[in-house]
């Protein structure tokens, strides 16, 4: 009844394999984020996409530079104008993104010393580098 519609009437065409119908109680994934009845959160995929972006740039055979913070910061920009609604429940993965993101950078910094010295790094560190967090681009309630 729904396809009738969209192809006779509104003259769009659908193609089976990627056309999904769903009641509102029903969850299903669309451009990159799981789409619930309460809440909308990015996918699992769009999570590993992200976290194989940032080590192809941060090798730890490389120095930390503002080089590397750019290119980050660019994936970290489009990665929150993105998925950075006031409807979705992101704010906790941003967090845990962020805090992934400063280990990896930390661990490129102190590569020759300890596991312990990554700790040392904090984020006004990073911060004063100009390195972004993701959380900041999450809208924050009036």
């Amino acid at each position: 009844m729904i396809r009738s519609h969209l192809e006779n009437e509104l003259k769009l065409k659908s193609s089976p394999e990627k056309t999904h119908i769903a009641t509102f109680s029903q969850s299903f994934e669309f451009l990159g984020f799981g789409i619930f009845s309460y809440s909308r959160t990015m996918r699992d995929k769009s999570v590993e996409n992200v976290k194989t972006k940032i080590p192809e740039i941060t090798k730890r055979s490389h120095n930390l530079n503002d080089d590397f913070i750019v290119q980050v910061n660019r994936i970290l920009r489009g990665t929150a104008n993105f998925f950075a609604t006031s409807f979705s429940r992101n704010q906790w993965l941003f967090q845990r993104l962020d805090q992934w993101i400063r280990v990896r950078l930390g661990a490129m910094k102190f590569k020759r010393k300890w596991k312990t010295d990554n700790w040392r790094f904090h984020l006004k560190h990073f911060q004063r580098m100009g390195l972004l967090c993701l959380r900041d681009f999450y809208p924050r309630p009036a």
